[in-house]
């Protein structure tokens, strides 16, 4: 593999974590807006503060690179989101669901890292990936306990 490859699979990779985070973010405020839950209502809103500064800093390196950044999240995002307002829906907006699909979304940002570090191999740029998925994963140990918490003890 040349350098030129190697290039081109880091900023794809970079795009994909960008796509993610987008999405991310647009679910999380998504999230945020459709509880009436307070601790969730912050949490979420935290979160997506979070993915939209992920996003600003690959924006920023992609730019950097001489590359335009994607503007916008992956299709399959687009599809949970809508499975996630049908959900909530259905629910009447139950705290333990928006959690459980919450979960769900978290895994999958999380896994999308896990693949792009595996393919990363620029220190620069491995740095700030590992710097944020090591907080991708923080908040997602965060969403999960909280999940669990409200399975176990019900506040609605």
């Amino acid at each position: 593999m040349n350098l030129q490859d190697v290039r081109d699979q880091s900023i794809n990779q970079l795009q994909e974590l960008l796509s993610i985070n987008i999405d991310s973010q647009k679910g999380f405020q998504e999230a945020a807006d459709s509880t009436s839950d307070t601790q969730l209502k912050s949490l979420f809103a935290e979160f997506s503060q979070k993915r939209a500064h992920n996003a600003a800093e690959l924006r920023s390196y992609i730019t950097s690179a001489g590359e335009l950044p994607t503007t916008s999240g992956s299709v399959f995002a687009t599809v949970h989101r809508w499975w996630l307002d049908a959900r909530i829906a259905l629910t009447g907006k139950d705290p333990k669901s928006i959690l459980d699909e919450a979960e769900r979304g978290e895994d999958s940002i999380k896994k999308v890292y896990e693949d792009a570090l595996g393919y990363l191999n620029v220190a620069s740029i491995r740095e700030l990936v590992e710097r944020q998925y090591r907080n991708v994963r923080e908040d997602h140990d965060r969403v999960k306990s909280l999940r669990d918490s409200y399975h176990r003890n019900p506040r609605g």
